[in-house]
């Protein structure tokens, strides 16, 4: 397997016991799913009272942000919860392995809380007991209720600008940087002002806000083609302001090789499946005749498919023998490089 980054690695998991190890694992996917369900009631409660704060002149305004502005503050506190779970309960190799852990539960808490909230409702547990017991009934919800949210996943697209340009002057580091160098001098100051709070702006919070404002964009882009621009317009400032803040402005975090980018691809198809299934609900619903919600049904088996080819077909994560022979030398490490020693072991 993978060995994880030296600087990352969690010692204590691999002295953990593993029968205690499996019994926190139990622990922790019940933590998660409790997420689920009691998080949703929370971010409607603040949704539905921020829409009552009466600001005056700027209550238009007001009441057309409120609703996405506590949804994005909700789901923003949310990687925290996750990222003290998987690292309590579970154990990891190393600190990347929880951010992948992240990146994979946090993206579905944004599918059903960001993507879906509109198709949900006010509880999880009904929706879900829905599609249980009448599977055919997710194209008409799908197709009935989504389409009727597209000025909501508009202003949540244009908050992602705020949002992106605010962490573009990683203003937290700069309070931490002089608050510290009131105490210590400035080298120590900046050291120990980095790295940024890797529960929300680490590889795997990001790299799940991301695919998720891609989802929006593929899966709304139909029934709203401006909210293709807003996805346009919202990566392009993703690729210029982190096009500088992580190769030059922020420290180097632990990788795993490609598993992120992998993973953003695998999440893609999950969006590609939602445009088909709720396409296939809207010209079910609204076409004069069931030719063209069949012919949109008929993407479904494709998308499934291709996922499935994906996934087993692409070998990315070992080299085959016969390129292995081709090489022509390994590459030594460099100079200073990192070794894999034990803390207690440095201990006099």
């Amino acid at each position: 397997s993978t060995p994880p980054d030296p600087q990352s690695i969690r010692w204590e998991d691999l002295k953990s016991d593993p029968s205690a190890s499996k019994a926190e694992a139990v622990l922790g996917y019940s933590l998660v799913i409790g997420l689920y369900v009691a998080y949703l009631p929370i971010v409607l409660g603040i949704a539905r009272y921020a829409t009552q704060v009466d600001l005056g002149p700027l209550q238009v305004f007001w009441h057309s942000l409120a609703p996405t502005i506590g949804l994005t503050i909700m789901m923003d506190f949310l990687p925290t919860f996750l990222i003290i779970i998987f690292r309590k309960c579970f154990c990891l190799k190393g600190d990347a392995w929880a951010q992948q852990q992240l990146h994979i539960y946090y993206y579905w808490f944004q599918i059903v809380f960001v993507v879906l909230v509109n198709t949900v409702g006010s509880s999880f547990v009904e929706f879900s007991v829905t599609l249980i017991s009448q599977p055919l009934s997710v194209f008409e919800l799908f197709g009935g209720k989504m389409p009727a949210a597209t000025h909501f996943y508009m202003n949540y697209l244009i908050l992602q600008w705020v949002s992106h340009s605010m962490n573009m002057m990683r203003y937290i580091n700069m309070f931490k940087y002089f608050a510290f160098r009131k105490i210590f001098d400035e080298e120590t100051a900046r050291c120990m002002a980095e790295p940024e709070d890797q529960d929300f702006y680490g590889i795997g919070s990001r790299s799940t806000r991301w695919t998720t404002s891609l989802t929006i964009g593929i899966v709304f882009s139909s029934i709203s083609p401006l909210i293709a621009l807003l996805a346009f317009i919202n990566f392009f400032i993703t690729r210029a302001w982190y096009g500088y803040l992580i190769p030059y402005a922020e420290t180097r975090k632990p990788d795993l090789g490609g598993e992120f980018w992998v993973q953003k691809l695998r999440h893609i198809f999950v969006g590609l499946l939602i445009y088909s299934v709720m396409m296939t609900g809207v010209l079910w619903g609204r076409a004069s005749s069931p030719w063209p919600g069949s012919i949109a049904a008929a993407s479904l088996p494709y998308v499934i498919w291709s996922f499935r080819r994906f996934h087993t077909e692409f070998f990315w994560e070992k080299l085959p023998f016969s390129e292995f022979r081709k090489a022509s030398g390994l590459p030594k490490p460099p100079s200073g490089a990192l070794q894999y020693v034990q803390p207690e072991l440095l201990e006099e």
